[in-house]
């Protein structure tokens, strides 16, 4: 955690307090929370490079010039039980302590309802904070409109939107574009039994999380909260980049793709404005750390008729994804 941009932030909140206990105090819990914080957003992170980098292809030859295709589509991804939940313990933190007990599991943003209570004192003063609750879902569905059209060179670009989708209190949408380039057209000379490309896309999974109640970091004796949280803007931003090779056979078309993905989080709070609930969203900037992995991609498409396509895909990284999509070729 980067907690060397946090005294810059706290000096006017201090000011006020007028204790230099206090200043440790608060920085230590802000520490605290953001370090719940960074294991209830991971699992999250991974997910949406999973599925947000799912179903660009089918193949790796490119569309004619000016040839354009729509499809239809879903990912499907599971959510599997060890990343709904993480273990904290007393030696992670510096001001919180949990209540009754010394670790607990509580919920990532993929997990259900946070029961967990957490203590911590603030210049003689003692506060409580529950932990955050998440989606509360074994599943996460995402439809999506994709649009291509052939450029030149063997080049096609790619458009996807995922209208605002909504669980419960929260929702989310996606926005992504893409690029594909033909390498066989360099490589063979003569009829391509295989296709090979180079493809990257960038992704924007906007999510609206709303807790099912409020959080508030209020004193033990009833005292005014120093913040009331009711949810989360998350932004999860992914680039994927990779190579996919095809290969026609009858009406069918094999692929497998390596990926490469870059992701990053911008995160904030939403809740009643105060002087803590301000300075929280100020130092959430800390979790906005870029993470690096890989998946692999397996599909299958066969052609139905002159212009429509079924396409499936197989997804395995962190997580496992299955996308299913119609393409109707326009033109």
């Amino acid at each position: 955690m980067k907690n060397h941009y946090l005294l810059s932030l706290f000096l006017f909140y201090f000011i006020g307090l007028h204790q230099a206990n206090a200043q440790n105090d608060v920085e230590n819990v802000l520490t605290d929370i953001l370090f719940i914080l960074d294991g209830f957003n991971n699992p999250a992170t991974e997910a949406s490079v999973m599925q947000t980098g799912a179903g660009w292809f089918h193949t790796a030859k490119s569309l004619d010039k000016f040839k354009t295709t729509v499809s239809l589509g879903i990912s499907g991804l599971p959510f599997p039980a060890n990343k709904k939940s993480f273990t904290v313990r007393n030696s992670d933190f510096i001001n919180l302590d949990i209540r009754d007990g010394d670790q607990a599991s509580i919920p990532t943003t993929l997990g259900g309802r946070g029961r967990t209570f957490f203590d911590f004192n603030i210049d003689g003063a003692t506060y409580e904070f529950q932990a955050f609750s998440g989606l509360n879902s074994d599943f996460f569905a995402l439809p999506y409109v994709q649009g291509q059209i052939g450029l030149w060179q063997e080049t096609e670009v790619t458009l996807r939107i995922v209208p605002e989708v909504t669980i419960g209190k929260s929702s989310y949408a996606v926005y992504g574009i893409g690029l594909k380039h033909n390498l066989s057209q360099y490589l063979f000379k003569e009829k391509h039994n295989v296709e090979i490309a180079l493809y990257t896309n960038y992704n924007l999974t906007d999510l609206n999380l709303k807790y099912d109640e409020p959080l508030d970091l209020e004193p033990s004796d009833g005292g005014a909260a120093l913040a009331i949280i009711d949810g989360s803007l998350i932004d999860f931003h992914s680039i994927n980049a990779g190579i996919v090779a095809s290969k026609n056979v009858d009406k069918w078309t094999f692929s497998s793709a390596l990926n490469y993905n870059t992701s990053w989080v911008d995160y904030s709070l939403t809740g009643e404005r105060s002087i803590f609930f301000d300075l929280f969203n100020n130092v959430l900037t800390t979790l906005s750390e870029t993470e690096h992995s890989f998946k692999v991609d397996l599909g299958a498409a066969y052609q139905l008729a002159p212009k429509w396509n079924l396409n499936t895909q197989l997804s395995a990284g962190q997580f496992f994804n299955l996308n299913i999509s119609g393409v109707y070729n326009i033109n």
